[in-house]
């Protein structure tokens, strides 16, 4: 009996050794998995994080699935490593967590300040509060204003950035450059490629305000590219101003319409574009045009031919749209007072260096106050020094580029039918498969100023005497088709015993004008010419296109106020034929242009 009782004491300590070994063992591991989950969460597991997870990694909520073409995101700071999920804090060592509790979803917006940057090969997007803006691998810059920039002066300056630190951190490369130190752009986050304008840049700049219509703007801008070019300083080009024909808030770059880059090369002048410094909005709030100067930077400019001497008044309209808050900077060595009109003089100001005590020392602060000159309108230059010069050294250089080109072929398709395979079809402007400098009809272009050109007569002379009428040019036609028609006949007799066969065509005329008064329009419409009309069709209640004397090419709804003259211009150029005004500066740059680089007969009534 003693024995059987043994055993069963036996058993029964056995059992009980072995269900405490469990219950060590089992505490044991359940402490070493708890106490390495929470030193080193991140060893748990080694499996795909949840979909939980995944949006607590992205605040914004959004899951974002790996894809190769998605751009790389830099925060504020570029440097700093994301965070790593903060999990709940175990109250107890020893308390079992054989798993980590599903983390709950977080949404936390952005700071409202914080400023975002998106690389992709090709450009880089960077957005902050108050712009969105676009920088290409080749160097072009776009840039978004939000609502939110026009609401807060001082933010909306300091997002733009101040012109003359940009100008004076791009001088300071030019010149680490020269040395052999450096490149010019050094910055691989920024996708920019050095440009044209880059390797051509001298380092030192010259600026000059816009005044009067386009074609009197491009009037100053070949002489101030010859003060450039004199001064072997690098020339700021302010974008075309609004005017009197195109009052809009603010106009476009040259670069727009014209090569810069050919320009360049060809006339051996550097040009940089105002907007390469410092981006400016294009359009804005209403309340921005009564409020712009609280957004604007001071700029010391030189007085000449009496603008800016006292008053700025005449300034304003041109110089609101790129923020420039004009500065009398008026030398000690000018004894005209800001009015004289002499080209040599003006130069000879300019060229000489800025004392400490002068108005352009005092705005630069610690800059190099060298670095920069400015004229307030070389328009108004004269003299025997300019002499052909602004033609033949600059305005023959500036030529149209291709899609400028491309997009009146595109006209000329509408208007007049390609040589081959005709296909007039108002749909195929500004298609991005036109070629510029195709084939098409010899034309003959009239360029009919009206309007303000009556202003240009002189005092007390009739405007039918001053303003070259319709009935003249019609009679300069009639001897164009007379001399075509000799030149015609006698190729026909070396070829030919007789008159058999014999037809001659007189050529399509194309006018540009801006007439209005239908009196007028009527006596071009019985001529048979061709109004180059850039308006819109008109449809009645029912959406029926109502009948007109022209063909509406749709190009003013297409592309803008700016695009109808420029389009103009170019056509002169392009014309077997031309006829122009004297008396219109568009005329005498139709007729340079299209003698100069197409070997064709220009005429000026």
């Amino acid at each position: 009996m003693s024995i059987q009782i043994s055993r069963i004491s036996i058993a029964k300590a056995v059992l009980i050794a072995c269900a405490l070994g469990v219950v060590v063992t089992f505490l044991q591991i359940s402490f070493a998995v708890n106490f390495n989950y929470r030193y080193n969460p991140w060893s748990i597991s080694t499996s795909s994080p949840t979909q939980i997870e995944v949006e607590h990694q992205n605040p914004s909520g959004t899951v974002q699935q790996p894809q190769p073409s998605l751009p790389i995101h830099h925060g504020v700071k570029k440097d700093k490593k994301p965070r790593k999920p903060k999990l709940r804090k175990q109250k107890s060592h020893n308390t079992p967590s054989p798993s980590p509790s599903p983390v709950p979803r977080i949404k936390t917006p952005s700071p409202p300040n914080e400023d975002r940057t998106f690389v992709y090969p090709d450009r880089t997007i960077r957005e902050t509060r108050l712009t969105t803006s676009t920088r290409f691998r080749n160097g072009t810059v776009t840039k978004v204003f939000k609502p939110a920039f026009f609401k807060d002066a001082k933010a909306a300056k300091e997002e733009m950035g101040s012109f003359m630190l940009t100008l004076a951190e791009r001088s300071q490369r030019v010149r680490t450059l020269e040395q052999g130190h450096g490149q010019m752009n050094d910055n691989s986050t920024d996708c920019h490629e050095e440009t044209l304008s880059d390797k051509l840049d001298r380092g030192r700049y010259f600026a000059y305000l816009p005044m009067g219509g386009g074609n009197n703007q491009l009037l100053a801008l070949q002489k101030a590219a010859l003060i450039a070019k004199d001064l072997n300083r690098t020339l700021i080009l302010p974008p075309i101003s609004p005017n009197m024909h195109v009052p809009t808030w603010a106009g476009p770059r040259y670069s727009e319409f014209y090569d810069l880059d050919a320009f360049m090369i060809r006339s051996g002048i550097s040009v940089i574009e105002w907007h390469d410094i410092k981006q400016t909005p294009e359009q804005v709030l209403p309340s921005f045009r009564r409020h712009w100067r609280e957004f604007s930077e001071d700029l010391p400019c030189v007085p000449n031919g009496g603008m800016g001497a006292k008053t700025v008044n005449l300034l304003d309209r041109f110089r609101a749209q790129f923020l420039f808050n004009y500065k009398n900077a008026m030398s000690q060595a000018d004894t005209t007072h800001g009015k004289s009109r002499s080209y040599g003089f003006a130069r000879d100001v300019l060229l000489k260096d800025v004392t400490p005590s002068s108005p352009v020392e005092r705005t630069f602060g610690g800059l190099d106050p060298n670095m920069w000159r400015c004229l307030t309108s070389p328009y108004y230059l004269y003299g025997k020094e300019l002499n052909h010069r602004p033609w033949e050294e600059v305005g023959m250089h500036l030529r149209f580029n291709d899609r400028i080109e491309a997009l009146v072929d595109d006209l000329l398709d509408v208007l007049l039918g390609p040589a081959e395979k005709v296909m007039s079809n108002k749909a195929s402007l500004g298609s991005p498969e036109s070629k510029p400098f195709r084939s098409h009809p010899e034309f003959i272009t009239i360029h009919l100023r009206r309007g303000d050109i009556v202003n240009k007569c002189p005092r007390g002379m009739a405007e039918n005497e001053c303003v070259v009428q319709i009935e003249a040019i019609a009679k300069k036609i009639d001897e164009i088709e007379r001399a075509r028609r000799m030149q015609a006949l006698v190729k026909h007799r070396r070829y030919h015993s007789s008159m058999e066969g014999f037809v001659h065509k007189r050529l399509p005329v194309l006018v540009a004008t801006n007439e209005k008064r239908e009196e007028e329009l009527l006596k071009i419409q019985e001529l048979g010419w061709i109004l180059v009309d850039h308006g819109d069709e008109v449809k009645d209640i029912r959406g029926n296109i109502q009948l007109s004397r022209t063909i509406k090419l749709g190009t003013y709804s297409r592309f803008g106020p700016w695009y109808p003259p420029m389009l103009d211009a170019v056509l002169l150029t392009r014309a077997n034929y031309m006829i122009g005004m004297r008396r219109s500066v568009m005329s005498g740059f139709g007729s340079n242009r299209g003698a100069a680089w197409h070997g064709h007969r220009t005429i000026l009534l």
